[in-house]
């Protein structure tokens, strides 16, 4: 299969990976600058409340902060990711992010303008908001703009975000550069200036074709197409597989209900939650946000632990390259086998390393195993494995059912990553290695079930991935017994079967067109 991405599809992810950056820096603003935040919390609590800032205090403040920014997710994947299926995938991804984006400025601008921690606040609980429409709207937009034989490059390029928005922080962030109370205003001030121009560069964008398709606009459908998958690209042929995938289900729009009771949609559903549960369970994540506290178990100091993470992440930072590369290059079952046995081979080492901790204690044994730990995590992600979670999503459904699993998918990450992590304070002071030992249990067992389930998806047709996985859900059943009001359409066995179909229903069956396109396409 020909690699080729469009300069379009290129302009595009540039765009939104620009976008990213700027929500990135605001994201990290808190932990990079916690000794400017600090002093901002003791000059609100003693000046707007007459309150004598004690650690306390100050912990209650910056747990106030990280809660506003989780209660804004869960109120976007609530409230405003189901306004991608009747208001457009542009409207959720272009002009409400970077509202967003623009109002967490202002706030962030406030806050260091006035030393308001309220305002500060409020900035974090926007800066939740824009969680899931960036993570699944925006990602949904530029996968579904793609051609099918680069989605997986697509879906992976945002993931330099992060890296870039670090050596931004923290290249200007010290002391003798912004990092001061009085300086600091200068990073909202940018980042509203940049957003504004990438916002005016953005507006040119077209809609989502298949979105367009689902609205019945198939003349902007024909010009979306053209724009993003060049103007030598066969539209007809495209357009006919978009119908298909549209005409896959009955409605725009299903609910979660109506993905379980289908049996074919159960089964994605199954498969898209046994990638998250794997995903999930990734030490990875935990190791992360207590890395300090594991380094000095391991036997490393406060300054060697931070200069471990820093030559790791710069010797490393070039395979991320690989991983947009691979689940196009290589498929996602291929991808997923790889990273997989990379993050069970971890969770294995990091379960030894805690065992010899707490039997021997540490030495120069447990500081090599913790460095070999280190090094394993961003090996995994170098190959794009994060992407996989969204792609089999946009692949494994129609358009109807896509924000309604993605509402499900991201409540489910909350659901998991937040215990996970919460617990791991308490576990640890009484038994560190018990800790480990679900993440080696559960990755075993979903390693070998997405092995026996998960279908190749790379390079092809949504509608034909779904047909092929309704084909394999039926050969598996013992007996097949028709659903009395069926989402996914009964294949016609004969012609005269199809012509019957296309004449007497409103939505054609996916193997034929919508008689109302038969005479535009």
């Amino acid at each position: 299969m020909k690699f080729y991405v469009p300069s379009n599809i290129l302009l595009m992810i540039v765009l939104f990976l620009l976008f990213d950056v700027i929500t990135q820096i605001q994201l990290i603003t808190f932990s990079v600058l916690s000794e400017i935040i600090t002093e901002m919390n003791n000059h609100t609590l003693s000046t707007h409340f007459g309150i004598v800032p004690t650690e306390t205090k100050l912990s209650f403040v910056n747990s106030i902060i990280t809660t506003s920014n989780q209660v804004g997710n869960a109120l976007s994947i609530l409230l405003l990711l189901p306004v991608v299926d009747y208001k457009g995938r542009k409207f959720v991804a272009v002009y409400l992010r970077f509202a967003l984006i623009f109002s967490t400025g202002i706030c962030h601008l406030l806050a260091a303008l006035f030393q308001a921690s309220e305002v500060f606040i409020l900035g974090q609980f926007l800066l939740g908001v824009q969680t899931s429409l960036r993570f699944f709207a925006t990602q949904m937009f530029i996968v579904e703009s793609s051609p099918d034989n680069c989605r997986g490059f697509a879906s992976a390029s945002l993931a330099f975000a992060f890296v870039i928005s670090k050596l931004v922080m923290f290249s200007s962030s010290s002391p003798s550069l912004l990092g001061t109370s009085d300086l600091w205003f200068i990073y909202p001030v940018f980042e509203m200036i940049t957003a504004t121009i990438i916002f005016c560069l953005m507006l040119h964008l077209p809609e989502s074709p298949k979105w367009l398709i689902q609205q019945d606009k198939l003349d902007e459908a024909k010009m979306s197409i053209k724009f993003y998958h060049g103007k030598k690209c066969t539209i007809d042929e495209i357009v006919t597989s978009f119908i298909k995938e549209r005409n896959l289900t009955n409605k725009n729009k299903i609910s979660l209900k109506e993905v379980w009771d289908n049996e074919t949609l159960r089964e994605g559903l199954k498969i898209v939650f046994a990638v998250l549960l794997f995903l999930e369970f990734d030490t990875s994540y935990v190791t992360s946000v207590y890395t300090i506290d594991f380094h000095k178990s391991a036997g490393f100091t406060v300054q060697q632990a931070l200069n471990i993470n820093l030559i790791i992440t710069t010797v490393l930072f070039p395979t991320k390259f690989i991983g947009t590369f691979l689940l196009d290059a290589l498929g996602r079952r291929p991808v997923l086998a790889i990273a997989g046995i990379i993050q069970f081979s971890r969770s294995c080492l990091i379960l030894s390393v805690e065992i010899i901790i707490y039997a021997f204690g540490s030495s120069w044994l447990t500081r090599i195993m913790f460095v070999v730990v280190e090094s394993l995590s961003p090996i995994a992600s170098a190959t794009g494995v994060n992407s996989i979670r969204l792609l089999l999503t946009m692949e494994l459904f129609p358009s109807s059912a896509r924000t309604v699993v993605g509402q499900a998918k991201l409540f489910g990450s909350m659901l998991i990553g937040t215990p996970i992590v919460s617990l791991f304070p308490i576990i640890n002071s009484l038994f560190p290695p018990i800790f480990f030992v679900p993440f080696v249990i559960t990755q075993l067992l979903l390693g070998i079930y997405l092995f026996r389930h998960m279908p190749e998806t790379r390079g092809r047709a949504v509608y034909d991935i779904i047909e092929s996985l309704d084909r394999n859900v039926a050969s598996r059943a013992a007996s097949i017994n028709e659903e009395k009001t069926p989402l996914i359409k009964n294949r016609a066995r004969t012609f005269g079967a199809k012509r019957n179909s296309i004449l007497n229903t409103p939505r054609s069956r996916a193997l034929t067109f919508d008689h109302k396109f038969d005479s535009e396409i």
